[in-house]
């Protein structure tokens, strides 16, 4: 997630400052700035650039200031306001597709602050088909039919959810099986109605990038995946692909942890990682001079991603495995 943060006042920089030093180092935080008064003019020069724009400010100026911005729910950016004493964390748009939501909770559990969420599967304790969507990296084909399922689901209609068996991971969460009816269905997407209207899903890939010193084990590989898709509260088998740099391709523990996680394995060529940009990426000086190339794992997910792709887990080391995880944009 790319995350700006706004301030107007002294007190509401001071928070500002507090959430940035908390959050800097979340490697599922990608991108985090800071921007000072001028709230108009950043917010129309920042909107589309980032995934969650937090303002410490009152809820009217932010309002005011977002309103000939918002377009629909698939495109806008998570908004948030918290008070300069920092007692609330309202999520303000974009709180289930966009994360805002989840982020507000988080944001409050930092500052000590109230989370205020008003979306109505949120306060009923239902998972609401954007929810899902959010929570598993899946793109839903028509988002005008939100609202007909969620409405179901808060008034507890039958929502039928229909998914391949493979991907029994959705089952096996439990807020999936408190909103909704599970059917099987052969296709690689996933089926959700209320009476004769339906929404497709389809899971968008997902990518795990590996780096490694020499000869490290399996075990220690399989344990960083692990590690990194926990933190993202994702199951293994949720990961389409292993990917890792040429240089990498006879590292025996990442070919023995793809065969023992049964994921297959990318190799990206030394020559697409050299030439790979992405304004993302946490080049290393160590890796430039040792391989010739700034990373490994973050550009291989990308680049395994395919065109477009995000970076949803930057680069992370778990004893001697670096870790990267991202996403394609459809």
């Amino acid at each position: 997630m790319k995350i700006a943060l706004l301030s107007i006042t002294n007190n509401g920089r001071t928070i500002v400052n507090n959430i940035y030093t908390q959050i800097i180092d979340d490697p599922t935080v990608i991108k985090v700035n800071m921007f000072h008064k001028n709230i108009k003019e950043t917010l129309d020069n920042i909107f589309n650039s980032y995934d969650c724009i937090l303002g410490v400010m009152a809820t009217g100026i932010m309002v005011r200031n977002i309103c000939t911005l918002i377009k629909n729910k698939g495109e806008d950016p998570a908004v948030l306001v918290t008070d300069e004493k920092g007692k609330y964390v309202i999520s303000l748009i974009s709180g289930h597709l966009g994360g805002a939501n989840i982020f507000t909770e988080k944001i409050a559990d930092i500052i000590g602050a109230d989370p205020i969420i008003t979306t109505s599967t949120d306060i009923n304790n239902k998972l609401g088909i954007d929810s899902l969507a959010r929570k598993y990296y899946l793109k839903i084909d028509d988002i005008s039919k939100i609202k007909h399922i969620n409405s179901g689901l808060i008034y507890n209609k039958k929502i039928e959810i229909a998914f391949n068996p493979k991907l029994n991971y959705i089952w096996n969460d439990l807020e999936v099986k408190k909103s909704y009816y599970k059917s099987s269905n052969k296709s690689n997407t996933i089926t959700v109605s209320k009476d004769l209207i339906s929404i497709n899903l389809k899971p968008q890939k997902l990518v795990v990038g590996i780096g490694s010193r020499k000869d490290i084990s399996g075990l220690a590989v399989i344990n960083a995946i692990k590690n990194a898709l926990n933190i993202l509260g994702l199951p293994v088998e949720r990961v389409d692909l292993i990917a890792t740099g040429e240089m990498k391709q006879n590292e025996n523990g990442i070919i023995d942890a793809a065969q023992k996680l049964n994921i297959k394995l990318e190799i990206i060529s030394e020559n697409l990682l050299k030439n790979y940009k992405n304004l993302d990426l946490n080049n290393s000086d160590f890796v430039k001079e040792k391989f010739g190339v700034g990373g490994v794992c973050e550009p291989s997910s990308l680049i395994a991603a395919g065109n477009d792709s995000l970076l949803i887990f930057k680069k992370t080391s778990y004893n001697g495995v670096t870790v990267a995880v991202a996403v394609s944009k459809n």
